[in-house]
């Protein structure tokens, strides 16, 4: 793991989220039984402590709380403009965006909603502007838009983006950000997957500029083209890949992938582990499979391939394996 800006080892995505939440947590419910978890989890780690310091330095310089915060200010009655002004706090301090662009993505953002889908759940939304948000598995997606901007903010899971002209003059540009960077739309149609600090684009109808977060590097993905980046680094594009939006259907659709990577898509769409053993990990796969019911792709991969399907108690977890004869 990386350092931060002050020489110390960079915090891990994961604890600056459940520092995100914990802020969000307070400020609905501030009460005692609601604190003494937060103190558990403050004190369980020292990365706890620290990722709730930067929360704390954070709201200090939005300027709209006192600099010495405490969680017991966090429980004075909502109102809107306090909720806005800790869901940007909330929304910086889980981007890991460096110096002016962490602050021109998100200072004075009015983080006004927010839409979710639980595992195995897909749903669409229809944006204020007349775009389309439509969200995959296990998604979260937070919303910001205001006279000068339309933000959204993919925290994890995939969304597909039609975006619509804008109503209003001179018209707002049109930004999603991911912890990788954010990506602008040009008049376009993209399919964003974020997972495990890597963000995938593929653009299906017009073009995305992509800034990283970290850095500055850019670049413009035209249709018929997909690339995946870090917060610092930009993978190879290649062309799209066929039928990339067909989740939204309810499918699944690989060509050539290895299995592990079959399987962990698969499982997105299920609450228990879903793997496969190593020795037949890289062992390609082609096909379409229905992701509301991944019980029924196992058994299909299985009947295929010629494998053997382990399922463990209550469905935690299921392992295809070699054959017996392997």
């Amino acid at each position: 793991m990386g350092v931060d800006a002050a020489g110390q080892r960079a915090l891990s995505p994961r604890v600056l989220e459940q520092a995100a939440d914990w802020l969000m947590l307070l400020h609905e419910d501030g009460s005692a039984v609601q604190r003494a978890q937060w103190q558990r989890w403050h004190d369980a780690d020292p990365d706890h402590a620290r990722a709730w310091q930067r929360a704390e330095r954070l709201l200090a310089l939005s300027g709209q709380v006192p600099p010495a915060l405490a969680h017991g200010a966090l429980q004075r009655p909502a109102s809107p403009g306090r909720r806005a002004v800790l869901r940007s706090v909330a929304a910086l301090l889980v981007a890991p965006l460096g110096g002016w662009l962490a602050w021109r993505l998100y200072d004075g953002a009015a983080w006004d909603a927010s839409v979710r889908t639980a595992v195995g759940e897909r749903r669409r939304h229809m944006l204020d502007d007349g775009s389309v948000l439509q969200l995959d598995t296990d998604t979260a997606v937070d919303i910001a838009f205001d006279g000068q901007q339309r933000l959204l903010r993919l925290r994890h899971g995939q969304v597909l983006v039609e975006t619509a002209p804008d109503p209003q003059q001179p018209a707002r540009p049109f930004v999603l950000a991911s912890p990788a960077g954010r990506m602008r739309a040009l008049g376009t149609r993209f399919n964003v997957h974020h997972a495990a600090a890597t963000t995938a684009l593929a653009v299906l109808e017009g073009a995305v500029q992509v800034v990283l977060a970290a850095g500055g590097q850019q670049r413009v993905i035209d249709a018929g083209a997909q690339v995946r980046f870090s917060a610092d680094a930009f993978e190879p594009t290649e062309a799209i890949t066929p039928a990339i939006d067909a989740w939204r259907n309810g499918m699944l659709v690989v060509d050539a992938q290895p299995l592990r990577r079959v399987l962990e898509q698969l499982g997105r769409y299920q609450s228990g582990w879903l793997g496969c053993d190593d020795a037949i990990a890289a062992q390609p796969v082609s096909g379409a499979f229905p992701v509301d019911d991944p019980a029924r792709s196992v058994a299909m991969l299985a009947a295929v391939h010629h494998l053997q399907v382990q399922r463990g108690p209550a469905g935690l977890w299921t392992r295809l394996r070699p054959p017996a004869s392997h």
